[in-house]
């Protein structure tokens, strides 16, 4: 039975959402001058609809005329004359003539409306994927025999025609996926009002924004409870996502009834390696895909991992097995069957599997050989026990940053390394290696979330523990780690009651662990991480200058066990003691060393912590203006790193230092005590945005409250309110509490002339000459490779200054320096803009 032809595309339903970006750019290439234009994406990802979307608008506007074929009914790898046969029959209405159906079709795409005004036709090509060899084979024909043909074509991967124009098509963003949703299950008869926004925000998250499968869990919406549905796309081994089916009679080809169904079709598609490749890449955590909207920061950069990984875990050399030199590709071919997500950075290519398709494929794994799973899940947990052991032996260098963007990037899969060692009899104790690990390197402070790293090691804890057993050393030092955890969260008591239990097992007389708590003196032979967690509760909950005694003792503690990283962690505490409860003498000269100590150490977290803590010294002892330069210094360079609990309390040492310039009598009282009661609004919002509680956090909250009073006391209690509220209406996510502590977002009534405030960003005073140079150049629109000739020097040295300058102005591109400088170089800028180089 022929098919009716289709010569307009009709317009889509109400249910297509979003892609304005990618209906602008495929307009753009099909009444351009572009020949072939593939949408490629995972099965049900939209391509089709965005297809009939773009040809319906180009029909439109232009009165293209537009042919539609659908391939899906296909067998795989039918040839070049299936698919001009099925091309002929969907783009042929009428035909009585003996000609041969190639002459057929080329006659019928070149009509024209006029004889001399010939329009291009549009042939759609929809679904390509599984008869690629044949469409490649036909499109070159048609593209050379007939003039102006565009064809768009929709596959999961490309087709591989010389000239091909690919277009990606992501999945929905977030609020675009979220009012798809929404539309479906209104139309099964479910409203989402504002109590199940938050679940059906969840249900989206696990399904990745995927359209198809946001049909699918809004059809399940008939038959279960919206909870329900959440918890059948857990991503756990129970998870029913692909059980779901379609529950359309018509309108939906098999391959789209249901999610096993759509993503079958690819596997079929694969050979037997690249199969094999795929279930193994199930061990790994689930990875995402976002749409552009969403794709921001750090996360989206270091999603999925890298070919290192894959290689240790999935590689083998054993009969049917895979070979290492045989992974990327393997890899390269998954991704081009849409199989496998990519993620490219500057310099690196991450790979991941959504969950569907991890779900799918971890059920296949277990299909072919339980016993293959359990062994590569085993590897699994070995690799990352090894990477988080490596990296808390050498995050003490300049390499500081790079270890924190892998480990901020490995976090899924250390959690789920932790997660299968708790399921596997005998394997817990790696997982308490890895927790352990993961709160030594500080990971949760960089995350946002220090509760699912405790929990996580609270959990590794009683897995490990035998009944009737003491503890063991390992259990010890991750059980003072969750006590100095549980101390940063505000939780004094619960950190003294898990030093208890340490020193209970380390200690076995109770009158010398009576005489040890009333004099810290006293060296019980305790662990470094109980000294550590014992000199932390000492510092922040009793505000004891013994504190530096014992933090002291567990720096030497860590040295001797070759620990340097948790080392300079108890200098830190130790130079904060000091600061704090410290004489003036004593505070100076201990956070000057520190600091001193910290530049040597290239690290640039500790940097920023040395001079957090100098700043705390210098304001209450010292002189406010270097305090005021060292805490703009640690913002910034916190800022860049996207460390949320320093640039907390970089907000509020802002506060003290202004404090104590009201009390030296600097002019300006007034406006500074302004600038106080915004801050303290702000860093009000921050920490609820954060979740920090101020008090247990004694030190702090006792300097924050004398510099509320101090403001209080030039404002007057309503005017201070008033500010307050102004202050705590800021917006915490967008940054601007953090730009008012750095002087790059006026506050109300700031005066230009602030002591605090000097001429132009402080975090400009930080650029070396070089790069203070290179700035300007940059800012006046000098590419790296002109900078690099200006200066004599070479394109690398010029591309690491411009990244310097990127990190200590606080700004993500290039095109930010300008608004970036300080008035006083916009004069060079437009000079340098003038000797700009012209390109030829």
């Amino acid at each position: 039975m022929r098919n009716a032809p289709t010569t307009v595309a009709a317009p889509t339903s109400s249910y297509f959402v979003g892609r304005q970006p990618e209906l602008e750019r495929v307009g753009a290439l099909i009444t351009g001058s572009a020949g072939l234009v593939t949408l490629i994406g995972s099965g049900g990802i939209g391509k089709t609809h965005l297809a009939l979307e773009v040809v319906h608008r180009v029909h439109e506007t232009t009165r293209f005329p537009v042919h539609w074929t659908r391939l899906a009914r296909l067998e795989r790898g039918a040839g070049a004359a299936e698919v001009q046969d099925e091309i002929v029959r969907s783009v042929v209405e009428v035909d009585f003539s003996g000609r041969p159906a190639r002459q057929v079709l080329v006659d019928t795409l070149t009509r024209t409306d006029t004889a001399t005004h010939p329009l291009p036709p549009v042939l759609v090509l929809d679904n390509c994927e599984h008869v690629l060899d044949g469409v490649a084979a036909v499109l070159g024909e048609l593209l050379t025999a007939v003039p102006g043909l565009r064809i768009l074509a929709t596959s999961r991967e490309p087709i591989g025609w010389a000239d091909e124009r690919l277009v990606a098509v992501p999945p929905l963003s977030r609020a675009q996926a979220l009012d798809l949703f929404r539309r479906r299950s209104e139309a099964v008869g479910v409203a989402l009002g504002p109590g199940r926004i938050e679940t059906a925000e969840q249900i989206c998250r696990h399904l990745h924004y995927h359209p198809l499968s946001l049909r699918l869990a809004a059809a399940r919406l008939r038959h279960q409870p919206l909870a329900t549905v959440l918890r059948e796309v857990s991503g756990e081994p129970a998870d029913r996502r692909l059980r779901w089916a379609s529950t359309s009679r018509t309108g939906a080809h098999e391959r789209h009834g249901g999610i096993g169904n759509v993503i079958g079709w690819s596997y079929d598609l694969c050979e037997p390696d690249e199969r094999l490749l795929f279930e193994r890449l199930s061990v790994f955590a689930a990875g995402y895909d976002l749409n552009p909207e969403d794709a921001t920061g750090w996360v989206f950069g270091e999603a999925g991992v890298d070919l290192a990984a894959i290689v240790a875990v999935c590689a083998d050399s054993g009969p049917g097995g895979l070979l290492e030199e045989d992974i990327e590709p393997l890899l390269e071919r998954l991704v081009d069957r849409s199989l496998v997500s990519i993620h490219l950075g500057t310099d690196t290519a991450r790979y991941s599997l959504l969950e569907n398709f991890r779900v799918f494929a971890r059920r296949q794994l277990h299909r072919r050989d339980p016993a293959e799973a359990a062994r590569l899940a085993g590897r699994h947990r070995r690799y990352y026990r090894e990477k988080v052991a490596r990296a808390r032996v050498a995050w003490l260098s300049s390499i500081e940053q790079d270890l924190l963007r892998w480990a901020r990037g490995a976090w899924d899969n250390l959690l789920c390394a932790v997660e299968s060692s708790l399921d596997e009899p005998g394997e817990a104790s790696i997982g308490l290696e890895i927790a352990g690990g993961m709160i030594a390197l500080r990971l949760p402070f960089f995350i946002g979330t220090l509760r699912e790293a405790r929990t996580l090691a609270e959990r590794a804890l009683t897995a490990t523990r035998v009944p009737g057993r003491p503890l063991t050393e390992p259990q010890i030092a991750v059980t003072a780690l969750v006590g100095w955890m549980s101390l940063c969260q505000g939780l004094p008591r619960e950190a003294e009651r898990l030093l208890d239990e340490c020193v209970a097992a380390c200690v076995t007389d109770p009158a010398l662990r009576s005489a040890s708590v009333a004099d810290p003196d006293i060296d019980l032979g305790l662990p470094a991480q109980v000294e550590y967690l014992w000199g932390s509760i000492l510092l922040l909950e009793h505000c004891d200058i013994r504190a530096t005694t014992v933090l002291a003792r567990a720096r030497e503690k860590f040295l001797a066990a070759g620990d340097p990283g948790a080392a300079s962690m108890s200098r830190l505490f130790e130079a904060l003691a000091a600061a704090f409860h410290g004489s003036a003498e004593s505070a100076l000269a201990v956070t000057r060393a520190y600091l001193e100590d910290a530049v040597a150490t290239g690290a640039e977290w500790v940097l920023s912590w040395a001079e957090l803590v100098r700043a705390i010294a210098a304001a209450a002892h010292g002189d406010p203006i270097e305090a005021a330069a060292a805490a703009s210094a640690a913002l910034t360079r916190q800022i860049a790193m996207e460390e949320h609990w320093g640039t907390t309390w970089g907000v509020h040492i802002r506060t003290w230092i202004l404090a104590r310039m009201i009390s030296d009598g600097a002019p300006g009282a007034r406006e500074m005590a302004t600038e106080i009661a915004f801050l303290s609004g702000g860093a009000a919002t921050l920490r609820r945005r954060v979740g920090v509680d101020l008090e247990p956090l004694r030190p702090f909250a006792t300097r924050t409250a004398q510099a509320v009073d101090t403001a209080r006391a030039v404002l007057g209690a309503s005017a201070f309110d008033n500010v307050f509220r102004e202050g705590a209406a800021l917006d915490a996510t967008g940054g601007d509490i953090v730009r008012l502590a750095l002087g790059t977002l006026p506050g109300p009534e700031l005066p230009t002339t602030d002591p605090l405030r000097p001429h132009g960003p402080v975090r400009w005073q930080h650029l070396s000459t070089a790069e203070r140079d290179v700035a300007v150049l940059a800012a006046a629109g000098w590419t790296n490779a002109a900078i690099a000739a200006r200066r004599g020097s070479s394109q690398r040295t010029v591309d690491a200054q411009v990244a310097a300058v990127l990190q200590k102005l606080a700004i993500r591109s290039r095109t930010g320096i300008a608004g970036a400088l300080p008035e006083d170089q916009q004069a060079r800028v437009r000079l340098e803009k003038d000797r700009k180089p012209r390109r030829r």
